[in-house]
């Protein structure tokens, strides 16, 4: 379901999935694994891609992420 929410805002699951942690308070960084160079750079353009804050408001309207998760950029 997180998958077609993200389809339906134009943003790659992986892109979602790289960039939440950091909009907790608490987390400095997100050190993503890769296999292959290819992994690595699109990693970190994938860091670097715009996740519109509907996706995170639609995310929890739909109960598919917790009302108290931190969604706003600090």
């Amino acid at each position: 379901k997180i998958q077609d929410k993200c389809m339906a805002h134009s943003v790659d699951l992986k892109v979602a999935a790289l960039q939440f942690p950091l909009l907790h308070p608490s987390v400095v960084a997100v050190i993503p694994g890769g296999k292959s160079t290819e992994e690595v750079i699109a990693n970190g353009l994938n860091m670097n891609e715009t996740v519109p804050s509907s996706l995170w408001q639609e995310l929890k309207a739909e109960g598919l992420l917790r009302e108290d998760a931190p969604t706003v950029d600090p």
